[in-house]
């Protein structure tokens, strides 16, 4: 997994196809992290980037579960 870990974070950018790609794939991130109970901070930028930062914000740090969600977004991201 080639996350990096920066102030306390787990941070990935990734480049998709279209801002299409990325606008399709959030239906499945949102309902992967609803279904953990943990949001990922992102953003989008330049029609086909998107950041993703994790964090368990209740503990302030970067914890398992930012991990769990982090390979699930690979995954979903991979297909796309």
């Amino acid at each position: 997994m080639d996350w990096k870990e920066k102030d306390n974070q787990l941070i990935k950018e990734f480049e998709l196809g279209s801002f299409s790609d990325i606008v399709n794939a959030l239906p499945e991130i949102g309902t992967v992290a609803d279904g953990m109970n943990h949001h990922p901070d992102f953003e989008v930028y330049g029609y086909k980037h998107i950041k993703f930062k994790l964090q368990t914000h209740s503990e302030g740090k970067v914890t398992q579960k930012d991990h769990n969600l982090a390979k699930e977004i690979d995954r979903i991201l991979s297909n796309n």
